[in-house]
Protein backbone atom coordinates (compact mmCIF):
# COMPACT_ATOMS: atom_id res chain seq x y z
CA UNK A 1 0.00 0.00 0.00
CA UNK A 2 2.88 2.44 1.18
CA UNK A 3 4.67 1.72 -2.33
CA UNK A 4 1.49 2.42 -4.17
CA UNK A 5 1.41 5.34 -2.72
CA UNK A 6 4.60 6.47 -3.34
CA UNK A 7 4.51 5.47 -6.70
CA UNK A 8 1.68 7.86 -7.26
CA UNK A 9 2.74 10.51 -5.16
CA UNK A 10 6.22 10.12 -7.64
CA UNK A 11 4.04 10.09 -10.37
CA UNK A 12 1.96 13.32 -9.13
CA UNK A 13 4.91 14.93 -9.00
CA UNK A 14 6.76 14.23 -11.78
CA UNK A 15 3.44 15.32 -13.96
CA UNK A 16 3.68 18.77 -12.12
CA UNK A 17 7.39 19.26 -12.73
CA UNK A 18 6.41 18.63 -16.41
CA UNK A 19 3.68 21.15 -16.72
CA UNK A 20 5.78 23.56 -14.70
CA UNK A 21 8.49 23.28 -17.37
CA UNK A 22 6.22 23.57 -20.48
CA UNK A 23 4.41 26.43 -19.09
CA UNK A 24 8.07 28.31 -18.33
CA UNK A 25 8.95 27.07 -21.05
CA UNK A 26 5.79 28.51 -23.30
CA UNK A 27 6.48 32.23 -20.94
CA UNK A 28 10.22 32.29 -22.89
CA UNK A 29 8.65 31.64 -25.95
CA UNK A 30 6.21 34.36 -25.68
CA UNK A 31 8.84 37.04 -24.05
CA UNK A 32 11.36 36.37 -26.60
CA UNK A 33 9.37 36.66 -29.58
CA UNK A 34 7.63 40.04 -27.67
CA UNK A 35 11.52 41.11 -27.60
CA UNK A 36 11.75 40.52 -31.73
CA UNK A 37 9.26 42.18 -32.70
CA UNK A 38 9.56 45.60 -30.29
CA UNK A 39 13.24 45.52 -31.66
CA UNK A 40 12.07 44.88 -35.32
CA UNK A 41 9.61 47.90 -34.56
CA UNK A 42 11.97 49.87 -32.99
CA UNK A 43 14.75 49.35 -35.89
CA UNK A 44 16.46 51.63 -37.90
CA UNK A 45 18.47 52.15 -40.87
CA UNK A 46 22.20 51.81 -40.16
CA UNK A 47 22.99 54.03 -43.31
CA UNK A 48 20.57 57.09 -42.88
CA UNK A 49 18.28 55.94 -38.92
CA UNK A 50 14.67 56.06 -41.26
CA UNK A 51 12.80 53.25 -40.10
CA UNK A 52 13.21 49.84 -42.05
CA UNK A 53 10.33 47.28 -42.36
CA UNK A 54 10.89 43.43 -43.43
CA UNK A 55 10.79 42.57 -47.15
CA UNK A 56 9.91 39.40 -48.49
CA UNK A 57 9.80 37.47 -45.22
CA UNK A 58 14.05 36.32 -45.93
CA UNK A 59 15.53 37.83 -42.40
CA UNK A 60 16.60 41.08 -43.70
CA UNK A 61 14.68 44.69 -43.58
CA UNK A 62 14.90 47.34 -46.07
CA UNK A 63 14.91 51.08 -45.41
CA UNK A 64 11.88 53.32 -45.94
CA UNK A 65 13.61 55.87 -47.07
CA UNK A 66 17.41 55.22 -49.07
CA UNK A 67 16.26 51.89 -50.09
CA UNK A 68 19.55 49.76 -47.89
CA UNK A 69 19.09 46.26 -46.88
CA UNK A 70 19.59 46.14 -42.73
CA UNK A 71 19.99 42.31 -41.38
CA UNK A 72 18.04 41.99 -38.26
CA UNK A 73 20.45 41.02 -35.36
CA UNK A 74 20.28 37.61 -34.02
CA UNK A 75 18.33 35.73 -35.92
CA UNK A 76 20.83 34.71 -39.50
CA UNK A 77 22.27 31.80 -37.15
CA UNK A 78 18.70 29.66 -36.67
CA UNK A 79 17.73 30.75 -40.13
CA UNK A 80 20.52 29.19 -42.26
CA UNK A 81 22.77 26.80 -40.06
CA UNK A 82 25.92 28.46 -40.78
CA UNK A 83 28.51 27.55 -38.82
CA UNK A 84 31.43 29.67 -38.86
CA UNK A 85 35.14 28.72 -38.31
CA UNK A 86 37.93 30.97 -37.02
CA UNK A 87 39.82 30.68 -40.19
CA UNK A 88 40.34 33.50 -42.78
CA UNK A 89 38.69 32.84 -46.39
CA UNK A 90 39.80 34.00 -49.69
CA UNK A 91 37.28 36.42 -50.53
CA UNK A 92 36.01 39.60 -49.51
CA UNK A 93 32.27 39.93 -48.70
CA UNK A 94 30.69 41.24 -51.97
CA UNK A 95 27.98 42.94 -50.13
CA UNK A 96 29.73 44.72 -47.15
CA UNK A 97 33.34 44.78 -47.92
CA UNK A 98 35.19 42.38 -44.88
CA UNK A 99 36.91 39.69 -45.10
CA UNK A 100 35.08 36.60 -45.02
CA UNK A 101 35.68 33.54 -42.76
CA UNK A 102 35.55 29.86 -43.33
CA UNK A 103 32.12 28.31 -42.70
CA UNK A 104 30.53 25.02 -42.78
CA UNK A 105 26.94 24.75 -44.19
CA UNK A 106 25.97 20.59 -43.62
CA UNK A 107 29.84 19.66 -42.90
CA UNK A 108 30.81 21.20 -46.38
CA UNK A 109 33.05 24.29 -46.51
CA UNK A 110 31.90 27.36 -47.63
CA UNK A 111 32.80 31.32 -47.05
CA UNK A 112 30.66 33.42 -45.11
CA UNK A 113 30.47 37.05 -43.51
CA UNK A 114 30.35 37.89 -39.90
CA UNK A 115 28.37 41.33 -40.67
CA UNK A 116 25.60 40.71 -42.70
CA UNK A 117 25.97 37.00 -43.03
CA UNK A 118 25.75 36.05 -46.47
CA UNK A 119 27.28 32.93 -47.83
CA UNK A 120 29.68 32.32 -50.64
CA UNK A 121 29.39 29.14 -52.25
CA UNK A 122 31.47 27.09 -55.62
CA UNK A 123 28.00 26.62 -57.91
CA UNK A 124 28.84 22.85 -57.51
CA UNK A 125 28.56 22.82 -53.54
CA UNK A 126 25.42 25.44 -53.38
CA UNK A 127 23.59 22.60 -55.86
CA UNK A 128 24.31 19.84 -53.20
CA UNK A 129 23.29 21.84 -50.67
CA UNK A 130 20.27 22.80 -51.58
CA UNK A 131 19.58 19.21 -52.82
CA UNK A 132 20.54 17.64 -49.66
CA UNK A 133 17.99 20.26 -47.46
CA UNK A 134 15.02 19.83 -49.68
CA UNK A 135 15.18 15.83 -50.09
CA UNK A 136 15.62 15.41 -46.26
CA UNK A 137 13.44 18.50 -44.67
CA UNK A 138 10.62 17.50 -43.15
CA UNK A 139 9.01 20.99 -41.47
CA UNK A 140 5.99 22.87 -42.87
CA UNK A 141 5.97 23.41 -46.50
CA UNK A 142 6.10 27.40 -47.05
CA UNK A 143 4.49 29.41 -50.33
CA UNK A 144 6.92 31.57 -51.63
CA UNK A 145 6.70 35.31 -50.95
CA UNK A 146 6.82 37.95 -54.11
CA UNK A 147 10.39 38.65 -54.90
CA UNK A 148 11.04 42.52 -54.14
CA UNK A 149 11.91 44.41 -57.27
CA UNK A 150 14.49 46.20 -55.52
CA UNK A 151 16.52 42.89 -54.77
CA UNK A 152 16.84 42.37 -58.24
CA UNK A 153 18.46 46.00 -58.85
CA UNK A 154 21.39 45.34 -56.97
CA UNK A 155 24.52 45.11 -57.98
CA UNK A 156 27.36 43.07 -56.36
CA UNK A 157 30.52 42.46 -57.59
CA UNK A 158 32.33 39.42 -57.32
CA UNK A 159 34.66 38.47 -54.71
CA UNK A 160 37.07 36.84 -57.27
CA UNK A 161 37.17 38.59 -60.38
CA UNK A 162 36.03 41.68 -59.55
CA UNK A 163 33.18 42.19 -62.20
CA UNK A 164 29.41 42.61 -61.43
CA UNK A 165 27.51 39.52 -60.45
CA UNK A 166 24.11 38.64 -62.13
CA UNK A 167 21.44 39.21 -59.73
CA UNK A 168 18.49 36.70 -60.77
CA UNK A 169 15.86 35.02 -58.81
CA UNK A 170 16.74 30.76 -58.35
CA UNK A 171 15.47 28.81 -60.77
CA UNK A 172 14.10 26.46 -58.40
CA UNK A 173 11.49 26.67 -55.10
CA UNK A 174 11.39 29.86 -53.08
CA UNK A 175 11.62 32.98 -55.11
CA UNK A 176 14.93 33.39 -53.15
CA UNK A 177 17.01 35.88 -55.20
CA UNK A 178 21.07 34.94 -55.75
CA UNK A 179 23.63 36.65 -57.11
CA UNK A 180 26.06 34.37 -59.60
CA UNK A 181 29.37 34.53 -60.94
CA UNK A 182 29.22 32.78 -64.27
CA UNK A 183 33.02 32.70 -65.02
CA UNK A 184 34.43 31.87 -61.35
CA UNK A 185 31.39 29.71 -60.61
CA UNK A 186 30.49 31.06 -57.41
CA UNK A 187 27.45 31.96 -56.00
CA UNK A 188 26.43 34.91 -52.84
CA UNK A 189 23.36 33.98 -50.55
CA UNK A 190 21.93 36.85 -48.73
CA UNK A 191 20.69 35.82 -44.75
CA UNK A 192 17.28 33.74 -44.91
CA UNK A 193 17.73 32.78 -48.66
CA UNK A 194 18.93 29.52 -48.19
CA UNK A 195 16.42 28.52 -45.82
CA UNK A 196 14.05 30.22 -48.18
CA UNK A 197 14.61 27.86 -50.92
CA UNK A 198 14.56 24.45 -48.52
CA UNK A 199 10.97 25.26 -47.36
CA UNK A 200 9.53 26.35 -50.37
CA UNK A 201 6.98 24.45 -51.83
CA UNK A 202 7.49 22.06 -54.96
CA UNK A 203 9.47 18.95 -55.71
CA UNK A 204 11.96 17.65 -52.75
CA UNK A 205 13.96 15.04 -55.19
CA UNK A 206 15.71 17.73 -57.19
CA UNK A 207 17.81 16.83 -60.11
CA UNK A 208 21.32 16.66 -60.09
Amino acid sequence: MCGDRAASFRGSSETSKSNQCQHQNANYAWEKGIQIVAKVMTMKCQSCGAPVHETAGRGRMICSFCGTFNILEGTAASIDRVSLLDQPGEYGCPNCGLELVKAFVDDVLAESCTSCEGVLFERDVFTEIVWNRRSSYLGVDETPTPIDAAELKERRACPKCHQDMDCHSYYGPGNAVIDSCHKCHLIWLDVGELSTIERATGQRQLQR
